[in-house]
């Protein structure tokens, strides 16, 4: 992979060029689900941030939440006026150069449109994956909300 694409060094680029320190930490055997990386850093589940990605007619879209919530994909839609489609694995390689379990906001081009859930807000700091399964990175929601201009909106069937 080429040095302008990997996902971990485009994350870094981004905290280091908005001053944050780096919170990155690795784990070898990665973090297949939230309650797997919330062990790993010693969090509840629900401070684990999913990120999902659809395709939309605009384009690719990021929907961050927390770990124990279930995304309402009609309810994304709705907020936003965009039908939603379910991506796979060769989609988000093709179109985003990530793989399967490192899909982070901070790791893609700043045109891919990311919405995060408001209920992360009740966390000063989550987790989320730095681009890679096993790169997590700790950071303040409203921080990470500011370094890829996301919108923050209801969009969960709450569960935490």
């Amino acid at each position: 992979m080429a040095e302008d694409r990997d996902p971990l060094q485009k994350v870094r680029q981004k905290l280091h060029a908005s001053g944050i320190d780096e919170t990155i930490q690795q784990f070898e055997q990665g973090a297949h689900t939230a309650a797997d990386a919330a062990k790993a850093v010693g969090c509840e589940v629900a401070q684990i941030a999913k990120s999902i990605v659809f395709d939309t007619n605009a384009g690719p879209l990021i929907v961050v939440a927390s770990g124990v919530n279930r995304v309402n994909k009609r309810l994304v839609g709705d907020s936003i006026g965009l039908k939603l489609y379910t991506v796979g694995p060769d989609y988000l390689r093709e179109r985003l150069s990530l793989e399967p379990g490192g899909i982070s906001p901070l790791a893609v081009d700043p045109e891919v449109r990311t919405i995060i859930d408001r209920t992360l807000l009740r966390f000063d700091r989550i987790w989320l994956s730095a681009g890679t399964p096993s790169h997590l990175l700790n950071i303040n929601v409203a921080a990470l909300g500011n370094l890829c201009h996301a919108q923050i909106i209801a969009i969960c069937d709450e569960q935490s």
